[in-house]
């Protein structure tokens, strides 16, 4: 048996079985958690390095580990936003005043204003605190409650958000607009999203992308010079997040979570959630959390080990990343179907189909 055939024989084997027996590695959101505090749920924030997550209320704050363990609760105080650093040692939340906590419940500071803050947003290394108030100001402080600078917005900033190396800073308005400023509080650009407040922005590290959703909906992606990279809606939006390198957002309301890269393109889904009010992302993009207002729900993203045609899902819950194209304009999340089906169980029928071509093939040849 020698000639061409028993190449074709070994390599149909050797691929056969390297399908069957290799699992198929797949992206995939798993529940990790939920929690129903007993008040009405404002905000929500992850740690950028995923080990905390954060909520604030009209009942005060608690403090969860990752995988949904109790920290602490501090109930002094109602709150409208909270914010975590890099790795959850220092926590803002903003309302009546700003409260500024170590993560080992200690009080930094406690600062007072005259107006109502609508939003706060802490850097990557919890040095500093971007606030925005109900009197078109934007003010930065220091985690012990100094003010760095305030600038007037012109608007009143319904949302803020700042990149994690505290280099830019973005807000909301009142108005529709979306606003970049430099960490100095200089206004760079404004970006007209829509007619509605913008109840949330987010923006990556550099500013290199920048999201936000405004109350009628209308979400886009911006490039840090101003630029539209994408847009869509969101009905009954509760938020958008965005990976500390900004390649990829969510992009939340009350039929779930949408994952779209920077480029439009969709790259998976959570559905089966209410996430119509708030949601937080880590900086990698492997933890969400999201809140109906009355329950915190976390997910994370695994690469499950599975065997070819087997698929690991909580159905009606978790969809698997799957990479799809995205029009400009994104139907809502009801309408736009991810297929979980994998092409590569395929694989192992194909190469049987060429083994047994081969050895056909071979026994007619060694008949000859």
């Amino acid at each position: 048996m020698i000639g061409r055939y028993p190449a074709v024989i070994i390599a149909a084997i050797f691929f056969s079985l390297l399908l069957l027996s290799s699992p198929v590695a797949a992206d995939e959101w798993v529940p990790a958690g939920s929690d129903q505090p007993g008040f009405r749920i404002m905000d929500v924030a992850v740690s950028g390095d995923g080990t905390y997550t954060a909520l604030a209320g009209d009942a005060g704050i608690i403090l969860f580990t990752s995988e949904g363990a109790e920290c602490w609760r501090s109930p002094e105080g109602s709150y409208r936003s909270v914010s975590l650093s890099d790795d959850g040692s220092i926590l803002a939340a903003g309302g009546d005043g700003i409260r500024v906590l170590h993560k080992n419940t200690t009080v930094l500071a406690t600062i007072r204003s005259r107006n109502f803050v609508n939003d706060v947003a802490v850097t990557a290394d919890g040095s500093r605190i971007a606030a925005a108030a109900d009197d078109e100001t934007l003010r930065f402080y220091t985690s012990a409650g100094e003010l760095v600078w305030s600038t007037e917005t012109g608007d009143d900033l319904v949302s803020v958000a700042v990149s994690p190396d505290g280099t830019y800073i973005a807000g909301g308005t009142s108005t529709g607009n979306v606003v970049l400023f430099s960490g100095s509080g200089d206004e760079r650009w404004t970006y007209a999203l829509s007619r509605q407040p913008v109840p949330s922005v987010a923006v990556a590290d550099n500013a290199r992308t920048i999201a936000a959703v405004s109350a009628d909906g209308a979400v886009s992606l911006i490039s840090r010079a101003g630029g539209l990279l994408w847009s869509g809606s969101a009905p009954h939006a509760g938020g958008v997040s965005v990976t500390a390198d900004g390649a990829c957002a969510a992009v939340a309301d009350r039929q779930g979570i949408r994952f779209i890269e920077r480029d439009g393109t969709m790259n998976g889904q959570i559905t089966g959630v209410d996430a119509s009010v708030a949601v937080a992302m880590d900086s990698g993009g492997r933890l969400i959390a999201v809140t109906d207002g009355a329950r915190v729900s976390g997910f994370t993203r695994e690469t499950a080990a599975t065997a070819p045609g087997e698929t690991k899902l909580p159905v009606g819950t978790v969809v698997n990343a799957t990479n799809t194209p995205a029009a400009a304009l994104t139907p809502t999340l009801e309408d736009t179907p991810v297929s979980t089906r994998s092409p590569l169980p395929l694989l192992p029928a194909i190469a049987g189909l060429l083994l047994s071509a081969g050895l056909t093939a071979a026994g007619r040849r060694f008949r000859e």
